[in-house]
C-alpha cells in the first residue's frame, strides 16, 4: 500500500505567523503517530568490539605471526560481541556448553569438548553465552600473516569441506609421540601430538617456528639441559623461534599427553593485514 508522505505531513501540521515570520505547529496525530513507529528504526546497532578488546580474551603472547589469547569465562556470563580481524584457531581447555549468537542470524546451541580445535575466520562477528555450570576456558591463537588455501585434515574445522586424513598416523621409528594433522593453509600447519607413556619429544629447531599448546600435564626443558624439567600446566604454552634452542617435552604419566603444535612458514617481510571490513 503507497501514501503520499507530503499530503500526510500537510494534514498534520498547522502554520501560523508572528511578527512576520511563519511557524509550524505539528498536530497531535503526527506526534502520536512518530511516537508508535517501530522501535527498530530508531534503536542502535549492536556495538561491535574488536577480539583484542574483549574482556575476556587475556593476551599473553604477542609478536610478528601471532596473538596467543588465554580466555576463561564465568558459568553464565558471556563473551561480549566481537570481530575477528585474523584467522584464529581456538583450542577448548574445558567441556562447555554455550550459544553462539551473531548478528542476523539463528542462535547456535553447542556442546564444545576439551581438547576440540575450532577455527573463527576474519570477518567473524559473535558473542558466546556460556550455558551449565561449568567455566569456559579456551586458548585463542590469532594468526597474523593472512592464511590461504585453508584446508581440513583428520579435524573439520571447515564445515563446507569434507576431512583429508591421512590413512597412516606419521610416527618415527622409534615410536615416541603419534602426530596427527588436524589443519592447514599455504601459511600453517596445525597438528595434534600424543606423546606416548615415560616417553619424551623435541619440538622446535630446524630453522622453523613452531608454537606448542599443552592440553595435558607434562614437563619441559631446552634440548641443551640434562635437568628433569619445568613442569606444565594444560593451557601452558611454548613460542620456539628460528635460531632458538628446541624444546624437549617429557611425558612422566602412565598415559598419553597431547600438545597441539602449529609450525609457521616464515614470511619475511610480508605485512599483516586484517581483515577487510564487511
Amino acid at each position: 500500500m503507497s501514501y503520499d508522505k507530503s499530503a500526510f505531513l500537510s494534514k498534520k501540521v498547522q502554520t501560523y505567523s508572528f511578527n512576520g515570520k511563519t511557524f509550524v505547529k505539528a498536530k497531535t496525530e503526527l506526534l502520536l503517530t512518530m511516537c508508535c513507529l517501530p522501535l527498530p528504526i530508531f534503536a542502535q546497532m549492536p556495538t561491535v568490539i574488536p577480539l583484542a578488546s574483549e574482556p575476556h580474551h587475556h593476551l599473553a603472547l604477542h609478536n610478528e605471526y601471532v596473538n596467543v589469547y588465554e580466555v576463561e569465562v564465568a558459568p553464565h556470563d558471556s563473551v561480549q560481541l566481537h570481530r575477528h580481524e585474523f584467522d584464529a584457531i581456538s583450542i577448548m581447555m574445558s567441556n562447555s556448553e554455550v550459544i553462539v549468537e551473531a548478528p542476523g542470524k539463528p542462535d547456535v546451541r553447542q556442546k564444545l569438548s576439551e581438547g576440540q580445535v575450532r577455527l573463527q575466520s576474519s570477518g567473524y562477528v559473535h558473542s558466546t553465552s556460556i550455558e551449565g555450570d561449568t567455566a569456559y576456558r579456551n586458548v585463542t591463537v590469532e594468526l597474523l600473516f593472512r592464511q590461504q588455501g585453508g584446508r581440513n585434515l583428520c579435524a573439520k574445522l571447515i564445515d563446507t569441506q569434507g576431512l583429508n586424513c591421512p590413512s597412516k598416523q606419521a610416527s618415527p621409528p622409534d615410536h615416541t609421540h603419534i602426530e596427527q594433522p588436524q589443519y592447514e593453509t599455504d601459511q600453517t600447519y596445525v597438528t595434534l601430538i600424543r606423546v606416548l607413556p615415560h616417553q619424551k619429544v623435541t619440538l622446535g629447531g630446524a630453522g622453523r617456528l613452531e608454537l606448542i599448546v599443552l592440553l595435558d600435564d607434562a614437563s619441559e626443558a631446552t634440548a641443551e639441559e640434562t635437568s628433569s624439567g619445568n613442569p606444565l600446566r594444560p593451557g601452558d604454552f611454548r613460542w620456539i623461534a628460528i635460531g632458538h634452542a628446541a624444546c624437549v617435552f617429557e611425558n612422566k604419566s602412565s598415559k598419553e599427553i597431547r600438545l597441539i603444535s602449529f609450525r609457521l612458514k616464515p614470511q619475511g617481510s610480508v605485512e599483516t593485514i586484517p581483515a577487510p571490513r564487511k
